[in-house]
């Protein structure tokens, strides 16, 4: 075939044309000439891309704040349960009291009891919600949950109890440590996250 015309339609080409006179197809083969040549330093540079992985949306990781305000709201809760289960024991030391004559006497075993009381429900409501839902009261209104740093999956109850053994370090100074912990983390993760492998994202 000669170069000089174009495979689509056969019309003979100019000399140093890139496109068909005719219908305007590229012409193959076919280099600029020289006067047509724009220089290099003249091109436009290449568009930058950004990372295929990059999709633009913001973290979805939730940061000290949000977590604060549901933890507030969660702490709440667990001290209106444990109240209504020690009114019970509450009851029964003033009986005994009484009943000894020792009206105003404060016994240790209550303040026992009372703090027993505490721990059990603290640690129920947060490894069964979190294990069972994902998800606290305070979460639950806040709309962020807890899911599994590799897949984002739901966690189970033995994360959930790990978040919640290592909320012990993470609450010192008023959760001062969890928020040490979540600021130098790029995924915001307390310990108890770090441990278990877990991360709290929104719903």
């Amino acid at each position: 075939m000669n170069e000089e015309e174009c495979a689509q339609c056969g019309t003979p080409a100019s000399p140093g044309a890139q496109f068909c006179a005719a219908c305007g197809a590229t012409l193959t083969g076919q280099r600029a000439h020289p006067s047509q040549q724009v220089p290099s330093a003249m091109q436009p540079s290449p568009t930058y891309q950004a990372p295929a992985y990059y999709t633009g949306t913001p973290t979805p990781y939730q940061g000290v704040a949000i977590r604060f305000v549901a933890i507030l709201i969660d702490y709440l809760i667990i001290g209106v349960i444990s109240g209504i289960l020690a009114i019970p024991l509450l009851v029964a030391a003033i009986a005994v009291n009484v009943t000894n004559g020792n009206v105003s006497a404060v016994s240790l075993g209550p303040i026992i009891a009372l703090s027993v009381v505490g721990l059990v429900v603290w640690f129920l409501y947060f490894t069964l919600l979190e294990g069972r839902y994902g998800q606290t009261v305070g979460k639950m209104a806040l709309s962020i949950k807890v899911v599994r740093e590799a897949d984002g999956a739901p966690i189970d109850y033995g994360e959930a109890a790990v978040r919640t053994v290592l909320r012990i370090i993470d609450g010192l100074f008023d959760y001062l440590i969890g928020a040490i912990f979540i600021w130098t983390s790029d995924e915001k993760q307390r310990l108890g996250d770090r441990v278990a492998h877990t991360v709290v994202v929104s719903k």
